[in-house]
């Protein structure tokens, strides 16, 4: 892909008295870009330029360029000045510029380089889309071992890409023009048919498309790019000329104090400066004399070279203090990392680096700055000041997906989602019937006036990450282009998946429905639409649509459902809050009970005076472990007794249960009471049913308090972060149980540890709390099934209410 800049609307105010008309020039001395006139009385032809050019070079010492480009400091304002000659034309309004170099950027050849698009596009620039033509557009790429993807869905993905950034107005820019390679392939005739027929084809892809004045699909530029004299090749050339004087700011007028600053960075680029702090370009501003910028016109002026792509420099807090003077320098930047396997580094160290890469899809920061220490991009970043710089211009274009809730403050991550490096498809039975049928909840986003951006669903996934780790199968995270699998907990999963403009959401229980947390179903939605709604804020600023007051939800629409058929029923928000049921075009009627999870208020501590307790197919469930801590907390000690006696248990049992466990506290004596009784329906041979709970709550009125055995408490979500991802050290892990309370039982049951397991750490270190909550925790490190994060050890010790959070808060979110 070729992105030629055309000219951008140029200030038409004269910041330093002088200002003239621009004049049009030759189109074929023309391409892009700006064009610089400055009055008709003299005009620099390109011998001219080139003397005026030596003459500036010769007029800066080499010594304070040294000085500039070596040690990055000005100590003298005037280390760098327009040579008088020059600042007398400019002056005498007698300075013009006939020709307008234009900056090309080539995406052609690695694949890995597809979804970094959006550091190189321009507001203003004309891109042309490249295919092979002797291939075809629906054919399978071989590029792509997946072979779902052809140059029709690249060509399409490029588009959307292309447009979701540039965003859109009344201006005619962005144009994108569509070529075919390979010509040589072909006869003359079967060329022109085959132009014809791919003509036909894009203009049936890209005719209702709600950007499509800013798509030339009515021709199709048939070249031999192996062929110079190429007559396609001269026809597509004049065709970007034609475009280039479509241009609305093309004849306005622009600044003369420009001049010097652009002349200036001209001469930092033929010496090969690629960046520079904004206080240096500053200085260099304020030794021209009559020519200064003031802070408005200089923030302005540096917004203008950046949207004409002249260079970057991105007016956002935190990343605005530097600038990069090469646009293309960047590509070489992304290549340290983002490269395929036969470009990767010799050293083993490094190799590794992108091996864990391309296996995880993603890397630490220390790893990306290892990679950034070898030449030449070391001598692009010379410090760390500039490494940093770079590193927070890569997440804010999405290059790098950073783990975070989308709330204010800086993040604290190490670790960045990579979405170009993920190419891995979401394997076929991803959301099958066999792997989430019935036990599914569903949440859907459809956006309405928007492409979606490439990294959107990467974006969305490192918001869920905070919380949720990916799930792991085979050794390998569940990470893939445009999905996830996480595991919410050992009995929960959550599937994101980008299906065209829709984001898909799954929260998919291992047993039922029935037993899916409403809690941590709101949670996860809020979690969601939060990131969603500052994602869309920031494609919308960078486009120019956003604005304080405006709503971003109405570029998007909100659908809850269940699995119907084994298709996705889905009913919108709105529509379900306003009826308890809705039929589906399968006939089928599904009320609205468990859709509504998605949006449960988490603050209500008991059941409403509407609810009728849990569903009859609910009720032929077994209870879990947590079911039954959960149950055990909300008894009180005094109805607790007759509670066994009418589950099945006798007094006598209840007693010795109490001797037995006097230590463990009043809530281990409960929960191990309600163990014992479970496992005397099962020696029995008779099956343990939230039906048998239910009666017996019954008999001490206290049946609501079966409903309440689902709530999870998410106010950690408030202190979530990245880091709490990761998994806790033995040494801290040592350390723990001197800031806990006696919870040995409960502790162990909330990590997902079996009771038989609790006892047997009972039994072996009998009488000692400590060693037994260390070796609680122990075995939770060692034989979890899922990820077993300092996230999920706050979440457990959290349920117990036995302290310990605030040591683990202060050992790892306190700098």
């Amino acid at each position: 892909m070729e992105d030629t800049s055309t000219t951008d609307d140029l200030p038409n105010e004269n910041e330093s008295g002088h200002i003239s008309d621009i004049e049009q020039q030759n189109p074929t001395q023309m391409l892009t870009e700006e064009l610089i006139t400055l009055d008709e009385v003299s005009i620099l032809t390109e011998k001219d330029v080139r003397t005026k050019s030596e003459q500036l070079e010769a007029s800066i010492p080499k010594v304070e360029l040294r000085k500039l480009f070596s040690c990055r400091k000005i100590s003298n304002h005037t280390a760098i000045s327009i040579h008088k000659d020059v600042l007398k034309e400019l002056k005498d309004g007698k300075y013009k510029m006939e020709i307008a170099p234009s900056d090309l950027v080539d995406f052609g050849g690695q694949r890995s380089f597809d979804m970094t698009h959006q550091l190189f596009i321009q507001h203003k620039g004309t891109f042309v889309l490249m295919f092979d033509g002797s291939i075809g557009l629906y054919k399978p790429l071989k590029e792509y071992p997946q072979g779902i993807f052809t140059a029709a869905s690249i060509l399409t993905h490029w588009v959307n890409s292309i447009l979701a950034y540039c965003g859109d107005s009344d201006d005619i820019m962005p144009i994108i023009v569509f070529a075919a390679t390979h010509s040589d392939h072909f006869k003359e005739r079967e060329l022109k048919q085959k132009a014809k027929e791919y003509t036909e084809e894009l203009t049936k892809i890209f005719s209702a498309h709600k950007h499509i004045k800013h798509i030339v699909c009515g021709r199709v530029f048939f070249i031999n790019a192996t062929n110079k004299n190429d007559p396609e090749i001269e026809n597509l050339t004049d065709h970007l000329v034609e475009i280039a004087f479509q241009q609305p700011s093309w004849g306005e007028r622009k600044p003369i104090a420009w001049v010097p600053l652009e002349m200036v960075i001209s001469e930092m680029k033929s010496r090969d400066v690629k960046l520079i702090t904004k206080a240096e370009m500053k200085s260099l501003n304020e030794s021209h004399n009559d020519f200064i910028l003031n802070d408005i016109q200089f923030e302005h002026f540096l917004n203008i070279q950046h949207s004409l792509g002249k260079l970057l420099y991105f007016a956002f807090p935190g990343i605005n203090d530097f600038i990069v003077l090469q646009p293309p320098a960047m590509v070489n930047i992304l290549r340290s990392f983002v490269t395929d396997e036969c470009f990767w580094p010799k050293k083993k160290n490094l190799a590794k680096i992108h091996k864990d890469l391309h296996d995880s899809g993603s890397i630490t920061k220390s790893d990306l700055f290892q990679l950034w220490n070898q030449m030449p991009f070391n001598e692009i970043m010379p410090d760390d000041d500039f490494k940093e710089y770079i590193l927070q211009v890569l997440i804010h274009l999405d290059i790098l997906i950073e783990p975070k809730r989308h709330k204010e403050g800086k993040s604290m991550s190490n670790s960045y989602l990579v979405p170009c490096i993920v190419k891995a498809l979401a394997p076929s039975n991803f959301i099958d019937k066999e792997v989430i049928g019935d036990r599914t909840l569903c949440l859907a986003y459809e956006m309405t006036d928007l492409s979606d951006p490439s990294a959107l669903s990467f974006k969305l996934i490192a918001s869920a990450l905070v919380m949720w780790p990916l799930k792991e199968e085979d050794g390998r995270p569940c990470l893939y282009y445009q999905s996830a699998l996480m595991n919410v907990d050992e009995r929960n999963e959550l599937r994101i998946l980008i299906e065209g403009q829709r984001v898909m959401v799954y929260l998919t229980n291992a047993e039922s429905i029935h037993l899916i947390s409403p809690d941590v179903a709101a949670s996860i939605q809020e979690c969601l639409t939060l990131a969603l709604t500052n994602i869309l804020k920031f494609y919308l600023q960078s486009s120019g649509k956003f604005t304080v007051n405006l709503d971003v939800s109405c570029y998007f629409k909100t659908k809850v459902g269940l699995i119907c058929h084994e298709e996705v029923c889905l009913v919108s928000l709105s529509a379900v809050q306003r009826h308890k049921k809705w039929t589906c075009k399968h006939e089928v009627k599904h009320h609205r009970k468990y859709p509504m999870y998605w949006i449960f208020d988490r603050k209500k501590e008991r059941c409403p005076l509407s609810c009728r307790g849990l569903e009859r197919d609910a009720l032929k469930l077994s209870p879990n472990d947590q079911h039954l801590v959960r149950l055990a907390k909300q008894i009180e000690v005094s109805v607790f007794g007759q509670f066994l006696i009418y589950l099945g248990l006798t007094t006598a049992e209840w007693e010795g249960i109490i001797y037995q466990y006097d230590r463990n506290g009043e809530l281990g004596k409960k929960l191990m009471a309600l163990y014992e009784w479970k496992k005397k329906r099962e020696s029995n041979l008779q099956l343990v049913r939230l039906k048998d709970v239910s009666k017996a709550l019954k008999k001490v009125d206290r049946q609501h308090y079966l409903c309440q055995i689902l709530r999870e408490d998410t106010c950690l979500m408030d202190i979530a972060d990245s880091r709490l991802q990761e998994v806790p050290a033995d040494e801290v892990l040592n350390r723990l149980p001197k800031h806990i309370g006696n919870c040995v039982i409960q502790l162990g049951i909330e990590l997902g540890l079996s009771f038989n397991s609790i006892e047997e750490t009972m039994h072996n270190h009998f009488k000692d709390m400590y060693s037994q909550i260390y070796d609680i925790l122990r075995k939770w490190k060692q034989s979890s099934k899922i990820k077993p994060t300092i996230y999920k050890l706050m979440l457990a010790l959290q349920c117990t209410d036995s302290g310990g959070l605030t040591f683990l808060r202060d050992e790892y979110l306190h700098p």
